[in-house]
């Protein structure tokens, strides 16, 4: 039974979205003056679908973000950055820039500082659900003029169906009350407002606090302490709580205290149950990374830099971190001259993205540490 409920959650959006292409397609074949199958027509169909899908896919993106962007604005968010698919406007040093980003495995995404907490907890709802209501009026206003054009405009009317199906399936899978592999807004607006859930609330406002002060330009060791002092490193419960023990990580890598850093990812690397791969995945380089630096052993290194530790670091390309880890392997493991400098100048090309203007400098510091220590091997 448990079985067939997940079946019907990942594939029931999907069967639901193509069922009411088909009805809706053999509605516009009925209403409309449309006579015969030819080529010309069958071909004016599926490029009208095709374009629709594509078109319909990053309009509906586009909404389901400002949606979130109004919703928090509405109840006292401030603006850090709203990005879809590579490009991202964000909020750096006072002044609004455009990026090329894109966080891997996602359409797009809006950063907003949260307002300050009262009585353990702050205006979330409506910030969480405007995402896919937004979605769902989308789809409402396509497919009204889907009805009120099948007779006179079918090929119009094809396009303004697909675009509402994409609406209306976005809307709803995003709505259901998901856990896997990352938390849907419906399983937020859900379950946030539990009692048993108080210390993910705290998470994701800590955690969107501390990114919108280091997308404007602070460094991790200048955040105040009282966003991550309250985790419980031994008990990462859900992806917030982990997100914060992050920034603690952070805050003690800038401030170069490395034996401390290393002993709390080696704790969170030990207590990552219910933390999306992708996630343990950063821990594990970061893990690596402190290998390089420290005890420098080949069997430890080849036991992180396994298969899927390689697969992370070619898909998180965008992630300094990353790329000081990969700089670091290639000076003081492989040795290798011209790997070395193509780290580098990924790195330089990280540091450009948004979110990171406040880690930059101590990343920089992080990278003239390695260099210190190749120099002195050599």
């Amino acid at each position: 039974m448990k079985k067939f409920g997940v079946f019907l959650l990942n594939w029931g959006p999907i069967i639901l979205a193509l069922a009411g292409v088909w009805l809706g397609y053999s509605y516009i074949n009925q209403v409309s003056a449309q006579e015969g199958w030819d080529f010309l027509w069958v071909l004016g169909v599926v490029l009208v679908t095709i374009a629709a899908a594509v078109v319909g896919l990053i309009l509906n993106i586009v909404f389901h973000e400002g949606g979130h962007l109004i919703g928090g604005l509405l109840t006292g968010h401030s603006f850090v950055s709203y990005g879809v698919l590579n490009l991202t406007i964000v909020r750096e040093n006072g002044k609004l820039a455009v990026k090329k980003y894109r966080v891997a495995g996602t359409g797009g995404g809006v950063t907003l500082s949260p307002p300050d907490m009262k009585n353990g907890t702050y205006p979330y709802k409506l910030y969480i659900s405007s995402g896919f209501l937004v979605n769902f009026l989308v789809s409402a206003i396509c497919l009204s003029l889907f009805f009120y054009l099948a007779g006179t405009a079918p090929f119009w009317a094809r396009a303004f169906l697909v675009v509402g199906v994409i609406g209306a399936f976005l809307g709803l899978v995003t709505f259901i009350p998901t856990n896997d592999p990352l938390p849907s807004d419906g399983y937020f607006l859900f379950n946030l407002g539990k009692t048993k859930n108080t210390v993910m609330r705290r998470g994701m406002w800590s955690c969107s606090r501390m990114q919108a002060l280091v997308a404007e330009g602070t460094r991790p060791r200048d955040i105040p302490t009282d966003f991550f002092d309250w985790v419980d490193t031994g008990n990462i419960t859900d992806m917030f709580v982990f997100g914060a023990a992050n920034f603690q990580y952070s805050y003690l890598l800038d401030k170069q205290e490395l034996s401390e850093a290393r002993s709390l990812m080696q704790t969170l690397c030990d207590n990552l149950q219910g933390v999306p791969e992708m996630h343990k995945m950063s821990c594990y380089c970061e893990l690596l990374f402190h290998e390089l630096i420290g005890e420098c052993r080949q069997e430890e290194i080849d036991r992180l830099y396994d298969k899927n530790l390689k697969d992370y670091i070619k898909a998180a390309q965008s992630e300094v971190s990353v790329q000081r880890t990969m700089y670091a392997y290639a000076r003081l493991v492989s040795k290798d001259a011209d790997k070395a400098k193509e780290y580098l100048g990924l790195f330089n090309k990280a540091c450009t993205a948004p979110f990171q203007s406040g880690i930059v400098p101590g990343e920089r510091a992080l990278i003239a540490f390695i260099d210190a220590i190749a120099e002195k091997e050599e």
